[in-house]
């Protein structure tokens, strides 16, 4: 119960700075022209919201199904053991491929960025392209089969850093503020 009021107290902290931020940022909107890049630039936006559904969405099924508690008390006894195993072969696919959909995201994100034009005047921006990049380097560090006593000691740390949640939370926030200051 303690980790929720954390985050939570996160996210509305994180949200005041960046509603505050938007408020004073100088407003850097672009004139709306109909291209190709803006065509293309709004479907890896499309694209990137479901890519980011999908591993955060993985990672609120892990929650549910390996705690147990949870889901225990939401269904029905009977149903439990069926819904989990059913579950678990889902977060095993949803596991096998999330080095790919990991991979695919921080590339929309550098690819949804370029194409829309945005101004380089956007922190929030920045920060998510920031976000990106720790995601893949602590990802990849994760990946690594390499025996080296660097890699060993990274791949220690790694986990942790990659599979935070505050870092989603920070994504999806800045994103949202993001869309906001520049007028979508």
């Amino acid at each position: 119960m303690r980790n929720i009021k954390k985050i939570l107290i996160y996210t509305v902290v994180l949200t005041i700075i960046s509603g505050a931020y938007v408020i004073m940022a100088p407003v850097h909107t672009a004139v709306p022209l109909k291209s190709w890049r803006a065509d293309v630039g709004e479907a890896t936006g499309s694209g990137l919201l479901w890519l980011l559904v999908i591993i955060y969405g993985r990672t609120l099924l892990k929650l549910l199904v390996n705690n147990g508690s949870l889901m225990e008390r939401l269904l029905p006894e009977p149903a439990v053991n069926d819904t989990k195993s059913m579950l678990k072969k889902f977060i095993r696919f949803l596991n096998k491929t999330h080095p790919y959909v990991g991979v695919t995201t921080v590339v929309l994100v550098f690819g949804h960025t370029f194409l829309e034009g945005v101004s380089r005047a956007n922190l929030l921006m920045d920060a998510i392209l920031v976000l990106a990049l720790w995601q893949f380097a602590f990802g990849a560090f994760l990946l690594t089969r390499y025996q080296l006593v660097f890699v060993k000691k990274m791949k220690r740390y790694s986990y942790m850093a990659h599979s935070q949640l505050y870092t989603g939370v920070a994504f999806g926030v800045f994103a949202l503020f993001g869309h906001l200051l520049v007028g979508d």
